[in-house]
């Protein structure tokens, strides 16, 4: 057995081709090896390379055939305006033409969509569906309200319009849940910065409460002092409505939260609090709570 040579110092900085290693003077013998891990069929990567959401993401665009592109909660992250929760890893998820060879490989997501023009686009030289593309698929693979929680996600991102989601759902009218996209639109706000706080106000929405008018604004106080952004708030009577992810148990932002919320309060705006159990768990006392809050105004 030919003895095992030293690994190629271009073969040791991310994921490569099967091919690549060959013209390196690599066998499949030498592949085989305990020092490269296979990725997909023909994709390897030295075992000291750490496996980032990029390299998998490299790894992947080696692998596929032609025509190939990024699609749903991949596309979303390669945007930079999604990630996965902690623990779990960004997917992997393709779209191939129609008529093309298959893409069985364990980890990815292979679908088979129809393009219509101007619906693929590069993206630092990577295929990936349109942002408008993109969210429209994604709202129709969601709940109604997981479909306006993407919309929400978009729209504050500056990636899509309104009237473009709007205009995009209308010229498709035998898509299937064309209508939950269009009905998601017409429930979207651009200011909300996450989607907890969209499922936040959708609850107080939905509870037959008016539509908060303040997402995400600054306020001040009389002299002109920043005290702080709440996600959500009224004007008249003055509150805000906080949602506390788990970032807001450090004990720095904490302290910060603390100061932030008393300087609200001399200013005569108070705000309620609420994380993650209580949107889940709890929606009718937070219903409830705000409709009191707005009711100390008659």
């Amino acid at each position: 057995m030919p003895r095992q040579p030293e690994a190629p110092w271009p073969l040791r900085t991310g994921p490569f081709h099967r091919q690549a290693a060959y013209e390196l003077g690599m066998t499949r013998h030498h592949l085989a090896a305990h020092c490269w891990a296979r990725l997909f069929r023909d994709v390897f990567v030295h075992q000291e390379v750490e496996l980032t959401a990029q390299r998998r993401l490299d790894a992947l665009r080696l692998a596929a055939p032609d025509g190939a592109a990024l699609v749903g909660r991949s596309a979303a992250w390669l945007f930079g305006i999604w990630t996965p929760p902690p623990g779990t890893l960004v997917p992997m998820e393709i779209a191939l033409p129609t008529g093309g060879r298959r893409f069985d490989q364990r980890g990815v997501q292979a679908h088979r969509l129809v393009f219509d023009e101007g619906d693929l686009d590069d993206w630092d030289g990577v295929a990936v569906t349109t942002p408008e593309r993109t969210c429209f698929g994604l709202m129709t693979r969601s709940s109604p309200t997981g479909a306006v929680v993407w919309a929400d996600c978009f729209l504050h991102h500056d990636l899509v319009t309104a009237a473009g989601l709007r205009r995009y759902a209308d010229e498709r009218p035998s898509w299937p849940h064309v209508r939950k996209v269009r009905d998601a639109v017409a429930r979207a706000r651009a200011g909300a910065a996450s989607p907890m706080e969209t499922r936040l106000r959708l609850i107080i929405v939905d509870g037959g409460l008016p539509e908060p008018p303040l997402l995400n604004q600054p306020i001040y106080d009389a002299n002109g002092r920043f005290l702080g952004v709440p996600d959500l708030g009224y004007d008249p009577p003055p509150f805000g409505i906080e949602y506390d992810g788990a970032y807001h148990e450090d004990a720095q932002q904490r302290a910060a939260d603390n100061r932030r919320e008393n300087g609200l309060l001399i200013a005569d705006f108070p705000l309620l609090r609420y994380g993650r159990y209580d949107v889940y768990n709890s929606p009718g006392r937070i219903v409830a709570e705000v409709r009191a809050m707005l009711n100390k105004a008659g």
